[in-house]
Protein backbone atom coordinates (compact mmCIF):
# COMPACT_ATOMS: atom_id res chain seq x y z
CA UNK A 1 0.00 0.00 0.00
CA UNK A 2 1.22 3.59 -0.95
CA UNK A 3 2.83 5.45 2.13
CA UNK A 4 1.27 9.07 2.89
CA UNK A 5 2.78 11.18 5.49
CA UNK A 6 0.37 13.67 6.89
CA UNK A 7 1.62 17.01 8.23
CA UNK A 8 0.19 19.35 10.64
CA UNK A 9 1.50 20.96 12.94
CA UNK A 10 -0.26 20.00 16.38
CA UNK A 11 -1.74 16.66 17.11
CA UNK A 12 -5.53 15.81 15.84
CA UNK A 13 -6.58 16.88 18.98
CA UNK A 14 -5.12 19.72 19.82
CA UNK A 15 -4.48 21.45 16.30
CA UNK A 16 -6.20 24.53 16.75
CA UNK A 17 -9.04 26.04 14.55
CA UNK A 18 -10.73 23.70 12.47
CA UNK A 19 -7.69 21.56 10.92
CA UNK A 20 -7.51 19.07 13.76
CA UNK A 21 -11.36 17.78 12.83
CA UNK A 22 -11.06 18.40 8.98
CA UNK A 23 -7.96 16.09 8.77
CA UNK A 24 -9.44 13.46 11.23
CA UNK A 25 -12.77 13.40 9.22
CA UNK A 26 -11.06 13.24 6.00
CA UNK A 27 -8.46 10.45 7.19
CA UNK A 28 -11.12 8.36 8.18
CA UNK A 29 -12.07 7.30 4.54
CA UNK A 30 -8.14 8.40 3.24
CA UNK A 31 -6.93 5.27 5.46
CA UNK A 32 -8.81 2.74 3.11
CA UNK A 33 -6.53 3.49 0.49
CA UNK A 34 -2.93 4.68 1.55
CA UNK A 35 -0.70 3.68 4.73
CA UNK A 36 -1.10 6.69 6.91
CA UNK A 37 1.26 8.06 9.33
CA UNK A 38 1.38 11.21 11.26
CA UNK A 39 4.17 14.36 11.87
CA UNK A 40 3.07 16.67 14.24
CA UNK A 41 4.23 18.52 17.32
CA UNK A 42 5.30 16.14 20.03
CA UNK A 43 3.58 16.22 23.54
CA UNK A 44 6.42 17.77 25.26
CA UNK A 45 6.17 20.68 23.13
CA UNK A 46 2.36 21.25 22.82
CA UNK A 47 2.35 23.82 26.49
CA UNK A 48 4.99 25.77 24.95
CA UNK A 49 4.15 29.51 25.09
CA UNK A 50 7.49 30.88 24.80
CA UNK A 51 8.63 30.08 21.48
CA UNK A 52 5.88 30.15 18.73
CA UNK A 53 4.79 25.97 18.07
CA UNK A 54 5.19 26.83 14.52
CA UNK A 55 8.97 27.80 14.45
CA UNK A 56 9.23 24.37 16.87
CA UNK A 57 7.23 22.36 13.68
CA UNK A 58 9.77 23.48 11.51
CA UNK A 59 12.58 22.59 13.37
CA UNK A 60 10.90 19.25 14.19
CA UNK A 61 10.03 18.56 10.74
CA UNK A 62 13.73 19.43 9.54
CA UNK A 63 15.10 16.85 12.11
CA UNK A 64 12.77 14.19 10.20
CA UNK A 65 14.33 14.09 7.15
CA UNK A 66 15.57 10.47 6.36
CA UNK A 67 12.11 9.34 7.70
CA UNK A 68 10.06 11.59 5.55
CA UNK A 69 12.42 10.43 2.43
CA UNK A 70 10.89 6.92 2.97
CA UNK A 71 7.30 8.19 2.52
CA UNK A 72 5.63 7.67 -1.35
CA UNK A 73 4.27 11.08 -0.59
CA UNK A 74 3.27 14.08 1.58
CA UNK A 75 -0.19 15.57 2.51
CA UNK A 76 0.24 18.27 3.95
CA UNK A 77 -1.55 20.98 6.29
CA UNK A 78 0.99 22.94 7.37
CA UNK A 79 2.84 25.87 5.82
CA UNK A 80 6.18 25.26 7.67
CA UNK A 81 5.97 21.65 6.87
CA UNK A 82 5.42 21.84 2.83
CA UNK A 83 8.04 24.34 2.92
CA UNK A 84 11.11 22.07 4.27
CA UNK A 85 9.52 19.01 2.12
CA UNK A 86 9.67 21.26 -0.77
CA UNK A 87 12.97 21.61 -0.28
CA UNK A 88 13.83 18.08 0.56
CA UNK A 89 12.24 16.56 -3.50
CA UNK A 90 9.69 14.96 -1.78
CA UNK A 91 6.32 14.81 -3.81
CA UNK A 92 3.83 16.45 -1.89
CA UNK A 93 0.27 18.10 -2.01
CA UNK A 94 -0.73 21.23 0.21
CA UNK A 95 -4.10 22.49 1.65
CA UNK A 96 -4.29 26.23 2.58
CA UNK A 97 -6.61 26.14 5.72
CA UNK A 98 -7.82 29.83 5.60
CA UNK A 99 -5.51 32.64 5.96
CA UNK A 100 -2.39 32.02 4.38
CA UNK A 101 -0.46 34.40 6.40
CA UNK A 102 -1.08 32.93 9.88
CA UNK A 103 1.43 35.72 11.73
CA UNK A 104 -0.23 38.08 10.48
CA UNK A 105 -2.95 36.69 13.69
CA UNK A 106 0.19 35.46 16.09
CA UNK A 107 -0.55 35.89 19.73
CA UNK A 108 3.22 36.73 19.56
CA UNK A 109 4.00 40.71 19.13
CA UNK A 110 6.93 40.34 17.22
CA UNK A 111 4.40 37.57 14.50
CA UNK A 112 3.83 40.88 12.43
CA UNK A 113 8.12 41.69 11.84
CA UNK A 114 7.74 37.71 10.00
CA UNK A 115 4.76 38.49 7.57
CA UNK A 116 7.06 38.49 4.23
CA UNK A 117 8.93 35.38 5.16
CA UNK A 118 5.29 33.82 5.16
CA UNK A 119 4.86 35.24 1.78
CA UNK A 120 7.56 33.67 0.71
CA UNK A 121 6.68 30.52 1.98
CA UNK A 122 3.50 30.48 0.85
CA UNK A 123 4.74 31.08 -3.08
CA UNK A 124 7.27 28.50 -3.02
CA UNK A 125 4.52 26.00 -1.79
CA UNK A 126 2.10 27.45 -4.61
CA UNK A 127 5.37 26.43 -6.83
CA UNK A 128 6.37 23.23 -5.83
CA UNK A 129 3.26 21.91 -4.56
CA UNK A 130 1.85 18.94 -7.28
CA UNK A 131 -1.58 20.49 -6.30
CA UNK A 132 -2.81 23.32 -3.76
CA UNK A 133 -6.07 22.98 -2.50
CA UNK A 134 -7.99 25.48 -0.80
CA UNK A 135 -10.57 25.28 1.96
CA UNK A 136 -11.27 29.19 0.97
CA UNK A 137 -11.82 30.93 -2.63
CA UNK A 138 -10.82 28.68 -5.20
CA UNK A 139 -8.70 31.03 -7.67
CA UNK A 140 -6.10 30.19 -10.13
CA UNK A 141 -3.78 27.59 -9.05
CA UNK A 142 -5.92 26.27 -6.03
CA UNK A 143 -8.29 23.91 -6.55
CA UNK A 144 -11.42 23.92 -3.67
CA UNK A 145 -12.10 21.54 -1.56
CA UNK A 146 -14.88 21.28 0.85
CA UNK A 147 -14.62 20.73 4.76
CA UNK A 148 -15.11 16.90 5.58
CA UNK A 149 -17.71 16.05 7.75
CA UNK A 150 -18.67 12.71 9.47
CA UNK A 151 -20.25 11.97 12.24
CA UNK A 152 -22.91 10.00 13.52
CA UNK A 153 -25.38 12.68 15.28
CA UNK A 154 -29.58 12.64 14.96
CA UNK A 155 -30.66 15.82 13.48
CA UNK A 156 -32.46 17.29 16.52
CA UNK A 157 -35.99 19.06 16.66
CA UNK A 158 -35.92 22.87 16.62
CA UNK A 159 -38.47 22.66 19.35
CA UNK A 160 -35.58 21.30 21.90
CA UNK A 161 -32.45 23.61 20.46
CA UNK A 162 -31.81 27.24 22.27
CA UNK A 163 -29.08 29.53 22.37
CA UNK A 164 -26.87 30.95 20.10
CA UNK A 165 -23.05 29.44 19.97
CA UNK A 166 -19.70 30.82 19.09
CA UNK A 167 -17.08 27.94 18.05
CA UNK A 168 -13.48 29.09 16.38
CA UNK A 169 -10.46 30.70 18.10
CA UNK A 170 -10.77 33.29 20.47
CA UNK A 171 -8.44 35.48 18.27
CA UNK A 172 -8.84 39.17 17.80
CA UNK A 173 -9.75 39.15 14.09
CA UNK A 174 -13.03 36.42 14.76
CA UNK A 175 -14.69 39.87 16.15
CA UNK A 176 -16.36 37.57 19.28
CA UNK A 177 -16.15 40.88 21.00
CA UNK A 178 -18.95 42.62 18.62
CA UNK A 179 -20.54 39.13 18.88
CA UNK A 180 -21.64 39.70 22.66
CA UNK A 181 -22.32 43.25 21.72
CA UNK A 182 -25.14 42.50 19.11
CA UNK A 183 -26.00 39.87 21.49
CA UNK A 184 -26.34 42.57 24.38
CA UNK A 185 -29.11 45.09 22.46
CA UNK A 186 -31.28 41.71 22.59
CA UNK A 187 -34.69 41.82 24.03
CA UNK A 188 -34.46 40.24 27.20
CA UNK A 189 -36.85 37.52 26.72
CA UNK A 190 -34.61 36.54 23.52
CA UNK A 191 -31.56 36.31 25.86
CA UNK A 192 -32.84 34.40 28.80
CA UNK A 193 -34.32 32.10 26.48
CA UNK A 194 -31.40 31.67 24.66
CA UNK A 195 -27.62 31.83 26.09
CA UNK A 196 -24.84 32.60 24.06
CA UNK A 197 -22.04 29.71 24.26
CA UNK A 198 -18.20 30.79 22.98
CA UNK A 199 -16.24 27.61 22.59
CA UNK A 200 -12.39 27.55 21.76
CA UNK A 201 -9.33 29.04 23.02
CA UNK A 202 -6.86 32.13 22.21
CA UNK A 203 -5.40 35.11 22.93
CA UNK A 204 -8.89 37.13 23.54
CA UNK A 205 -10.05 34.90 26.53
CA UNK A 206 -9.36 37.61 29.14
CA UNK A 207 -10.67 40.59 27.28
CA UNK A 208 -13.81 38.17 26.34
CA UNK A 209 -14.02 37.62 30.44
CA UNK A 210 -13.78 41.79 30.96
CA UNK A 211 -16.47 42.48 28.34
CA UNK A 212 -18.93 40.39 29.59
CA UNK A 213 -18.92 41.36 33.16
CA UNK A 214 -18.57 45.20 32.16
CA UNK A 215 -22.05 43.99 30.15
CA UNK A 216 -23.25 42.36 33.48
CA UNK A 217 -23.85 39.42 31.38
CA UNK A 218 -21.90 36.75 32.99
CA UNK A 219 -24.65 34.77 32.87
CA UNK A 220 -26.47 35.13 29.57
CA UNK A 221 -22.63 34.53 27.53
CA UNK A 222 -20.65 31.28 28.57
CA UNK A 223 -17.34 30.75 27.87
CA UNK A 224 -17.32 27.10 27.53
CA UNK A 225 -14.20 26.02 26.57
CA UNK A 226 -11.77 24.22 23.90
CA UNK A 227 -14.08 21.39 23.46
CA UNK A 228 -12.96 17.78 21.67
CA UNK A 229 -15.02 17.55 18.67
CA UNK A 230 -17.89 15.38 19.49
CA UNK A 231 -18.61 17.55 22.27
CA UNK A 232 -18.19 20.49 20.09
CA UNK A 233 -20.40 19.14 17.83
CA UNK A 234 -23.15 18.04 20.46
CA UNK A 235 -23.09 21.95 21.59
CA UNK A 236 -23.94 23.33 17.98
CA UNK A 237 -26.65 21.13 17.03
CA UNK A 238 -28.05 21.76 20.23
CA UNK A 239 -28.16 25.35 19.51
CA UNK A 240 -30.70 27.50 17.17
CA UNK A 241 -27.98 29.07 15.78
CA UNK A 242 -24.19 29.52 14.74
CA UNK A 243 -22.59 33.15 15.41
CA UNK A 244 -19.57 34.59 13.38
CA UNK A 245 -17.80 38.13 12.74
CA UNK A 246 -15.13 37.18 11.30
CA UNK A 247 -12.87 40.05 9.59
CA UNK A 248 -11.40 37.21 6.68
CA UNK A 249 -11.76 33.65 6.62
CA UNK A 250 -11.24 30.57 4.25
CA UNK A 251 -14.27 28.22 4.94
CA UNK A 252 -14.57 27.95 8.65
CA UNK A 253 -15.17 24.48 9.75
CA UNK A 254 -17.73 24.97 12.60
CA UNK A 255 -20.36 26.33 9.36
CA UNK A 256 -19.90 22.93 7.96
CA UNK A 257 -20.71 21.26 10.86
CA UNK A 258 -23.56 23.61 11.90
CA UNK A 259 -25.24 23.45 7.97
CA UNK A 260 -24.69 19.33 8.90
CA UNK A 261 -26.77 19.15 11.52
CA UNK A 262 -29.47 22.31 10.27
CA UNK A 263 -28.01 24.95 12.17
CA UNK A 264 -28.78 28.16 10.32
CA UNK A 265 -25.62 30.93 10.19
CA UNK A 266 -25.56 34.35 10.66
CA UNK A 267 -21.83 36.03 9.96
CA UNK A 268 -19.77 38.32 7.96
CA UNK A 269 -19.33 38.38 4.16
CA UNK A 270 -15.79 37.06 4.50
CA UNK A 271 -13.83 34.18 2.60
CA UNK A 272 -15.89 31.56 0.73
CA UNK A 273 -18.48 31.91 3.23
CA UNK A 274 -21.00 33.20 0.59
CA UNK A 275 -20.87 30.49 -1.55
CA UNK A 276 -22.14 28.36 0.96
CA UNK A 277 -24.84 30.76 3.39
CA UNK A 278 -27.39 31.66 1.45
CA UNK A 279 -29.35 34.91 3.08
CA UNK A 280 -32.87 34.58 3.86
CA UNK A 281 -32.23 30.77 3.17
CA UNK A 282 -30.15 29.16 5.03
CA UNK A 283 -28.63 31.83 7.07
CA UNK A 284 -28.00 35.54 7.15
CA UNK A 285 -24.63 37.61 5.36
CA UNK A 286 -23.79 41.16 7.04
CA UNK A 287 -21.22 43.13 5.70
CA UNK A 288 -17.52 43.25 7.02
CA UNK A 289 -18.25 46.60 8.89
CA UNK A 290 -21.73 45.75 9.57
CA UNK A 291 -23.70 47.65 12.82
CA UNK A 292 -24.53 45.82 16.17
CA UNK A 293 -27.87 46.68 15.52
CA UNK A 294 -28.22 45.09 11.80
CA UNK A 295 -26.67 41.88 13.57
CA UNK A 296 -29.21 42.14 16.53
CA UNK A 297 -31.75 42.42 13.72
CA UNK A 298 -30.33 39.34 11.60
CA UNK A 299 -31.14 37.14 15.20
CA UNK A 300 -34.61 38.62 15.48
CA UNK A 301 -34.83 38.07 12.33
CA UNK A 302 -33.75 34.67 11.87
CA UNK A 303 -35.94 33.32 15.41
CA UNK A 304 -38.97 34.54 13.75
CA UNK A 305 -38.44 31.85 11.13
CA UNK A 306 -36.55 29.51 12.03
CA UNK A 307 -37.93 26.41 10.98
CA UNK A 308 -37.76 27.48 7.58
CA UNK A 309 -33.86 28.67 8.19
CA UNK A 310 -33.24 25.29 10.01
CA UNK A 311 -34.33 23.54 6.50
CA UNK A 312 -32.45 24.98 4.36
CA UNK A 313 -29.26 24.70 6.17
CA UNK A 314 -30.03 20.88 6.56
CA UNK A 315 -30.16 20.61 3.22
CA UNK A 316 -27.31 22.61 2.31
CA UNK A 317 -24.93 20.50 5.01
CA UNK A 318 -25.34 17.10 2.59
CA UNK A 319 -22.53 18.65 0.50
CA UNK A 320 -19.90 18.49 2.97
CA UNK A 321 -19.90 14.53 3.18
CA UNK A 322 -16.59 13.21 4.24
CA UNK A 323 -16.66 10.00 1.59
CA UNK A 324 -17.17 11.36 -1.10
CA UNK A 325 -14.56 14.57 -0.58
CA UNK A 326 -12.50 12.16 -0.14
CA UNK A 327 -12.52 10.17 -3.32
CA UNK A 328 -12.51 13.44 -5.44
CA UNK A 329 -9.42 13.90 -3.33
CA UNK A 330 -8.05 9.91 -3.82
CA UNK A 331 -8.77 10.28 -7.95
CA UNK A 332 -6.70 13.61 -7.77
CA UNK A 333 -4.14 12.31 -6.32
CA UNK A 334 -3.68 9.16 -8.01
CA UNK A 335 -3.98 10.49 -11.08
CA UNK A 336 -1.03 12.46 -10.66
CA UNK A 337 0.97 10.16 -8.71
CA UNK A 338 0.40 7.19 -11.47
CA UNK A 339 -0.92 5.32 -8.63
CA UNK A 340 -3.37 2.26 -9.22
CA UNK A 341 -5.76 1.32 -6.03
CA UNK A 342 -7.08 -2.27 -6.34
Amino acid sequence: MTKVAILLTNSLETSYGGIGPFVKNLDVHLSKYYDLSYFYLPEKFENCTIIPHRFLYFVYICSKYFTLKKYDFVISHSPEGSFVVSKLGIPYVHIFHGNDNPVSMSIFWYGKYFTSIFDFISKTISKNSLINYTVGNEMEGRKKILNPISHDFVLKENSVRSGFIFAGRLESGKRIGRLIDAYALLPFGIRMNNIFKIAGKGSQLDVLKAKIAELNLENQVILIGNLDNRSLIEQISSSKILLMASEFEGFPMAIAEALSVGVPVISTSVGDIPSFIRTGENGILLDKDYLDEDYKIGIETMLSDYDRFATNAYSTGKIFDAEKITDGLVSDLNKILNIQVK
